[in-house]
């Protein structure tokens, strides 16, 4: 009697066991966060001692043409100006060519903004408030804060995406240095190289 009541206790156990009709398992997502700032450009030139150029090139900077810094646009400026001058970079090492540097965002953040985080020291007789920078949008998201070439300060915010940002955007960024007539350059003459750093931040 108790050996027939095991094998049907175990019968029962064993048709529970093929009864099971249910199973679970995990579905998992891992998404990064993406904040990303790229720019092309290495180094912004002026330099006012090249023979390469006739003096009459220009880049168009929000609208307005600039005369590119070189030797023969200089010594126009000696001989013309009662003032200052703005002029644009001899060249733009990095952009393969192109007056402006490309800033590129790839962001998955609806907001986000683009500013100076800092700038060196241009020393005597210029200073750092002689450059100017324009930021230009060309495709994605935000919009410029630079209606028109600005003083270059540290924590000036260049562009900014205040919703929506998510994806790719590109901008152009354009500098200007401004001439006065009135500056004593040193017979050594002058030769002064200066970081600017960028910087992308997202609430």
């Amino acid at each position: 009697m108790r050996a027939y009541r095991l094998l049907a206790l175990l019968a029962l156990l064993g048709s529970s066991a093929l009864a099971q009709t249910t199973d679970s398992h995990t579905v998992t997502v891992n998404i990064p966060s993406v904040l990303q700032l790229t720019l092309d450009a290495t180094d912004y030139l002026f330099d006012f001692a090249d023979a390469t150029l006739t003096g009459s090139e220009t880049v168009n900077v929000g609208g307005t043409p600039y005369t590119k810094a070189s030797q023969a646009a200089y010594y126009a400026f000696l001989d013309t100006a009662t003032g200052t001058q703005d002029f644009a970079p001899t060249s733009v090492n990095g952009t393969g060519g192109a007056d402006y540097g490309t800033v590129t965002v790839r962001s998955n953040r609806a907001q986000w903004t683009v500013s100076v985080a800092s700038v060196g020291a241009l020393p005597s007789p210029l200073s750092t408030a002689r450059l100017k920078v324009y930021a230009e949008k060309v495709s994605g998201k935000g919009a410029s804060w630079t209606g028109v070439p600005s003083t270059l300060t540290s924590g000036m915010t260049l562009f900014n995406a205040g919703s929506g940002g998510q994806g790719r955007s590109v901008y152009r960024l354009y500098y200007l240095l401004t001439m006065d007539i009135n500056d004593d350059i040193p017979l050594t003459g002058y030769n002064h190289t200066i970081t600017v750093d960028l910087q992308i931040a997202s609430p």
